[in-house]
């Protein structure tokens, strides 16, 4: 089952950019069927919700990309139909299944759900977000399945880094986010990693 990307509802308010670039980057090197078998491997797995609307629930990187880079049209995984429920009970339902982030660009929240942007292009760029995913490629934390697990570590860099990835400069502010990944104070994160400092 393929739908149209601007037909997709995000269920989160922002993303980070910097792994945005690289997912275009990605998709503008391939074609055809390589393309094709790509997205095919990458369903993005959607729910549908009252009034006909469908709502991506994750891989909000690969559908803005998707946008970006001028593919139309993507596969999709259904993974539940509450098209049925009242909206109260619809957005009820998502939370319960940490499925959707109701916290914006700037780490404030949570939001109402009507306040969730119409399409994928619309969404807000979170350098903290962008720094949480660039510490968790070079190691600094393990991937984990823990849903908006890069938000939570985006929150704690918020929080505790001296260095602002914007008003500063990235490269200084991915060093300190590195030291601070692996010090006790981030122990309550997903997929955290001791030092081996002891």
């Amino acid at each position: 089952m393929k739908l149209k990307v601007l037909d997709i509802r995000p269920t989160q308010m922002a993303i980070g950019m910097k792994e945005v670039d690289l997912r275009i980057a990605k998709l503008k090197s391939m074609q055809g069927q390589e393309l094709a078998k790509y997205l095919s491997e990458r369903k993005i797995p959607v729910v549908m919700g009252p009034r006909e609307r469908v709502y991506c629930v994750d891989h909000h990187h690969l559908l803005r990309a998707c946008w970006e880079a001028g593919v139309a049209e993507v596969p999709v995984e259904v993974k539940a139909d509450l098209s049925r429920r009242s909206f109260p009970a619809f957005w009820k339902a998502l939370h319960q299944a940490r499925w959707i982030f109701l916290y914006d660009q700037f780490g404030r929240g949570p939001h109402d759900p009507v306040q969730l942007p119409g399409s994928i292009r619309c969404l807000a760029d979170d350098p903290f977000r962008s720094l949480a995913w660039l510490v968790r490629e070079k190691g600094g934390y393990r991937k984990t399945d823990r849903p908006f697990a890069e938000f939570r570590w985006a929150e704690f860099l918020r929080k505790h880094l001296k260095m602002h990835p914007v008003f500063d400069h990235m490269e200084g502010a991915l060093k300190e986010a590195m030291l601070r990944a692996r010090r006790p104070a981030a122990a309550h994160l997903p997929g955290f990693l001791r030092s081996s400092r002891g």
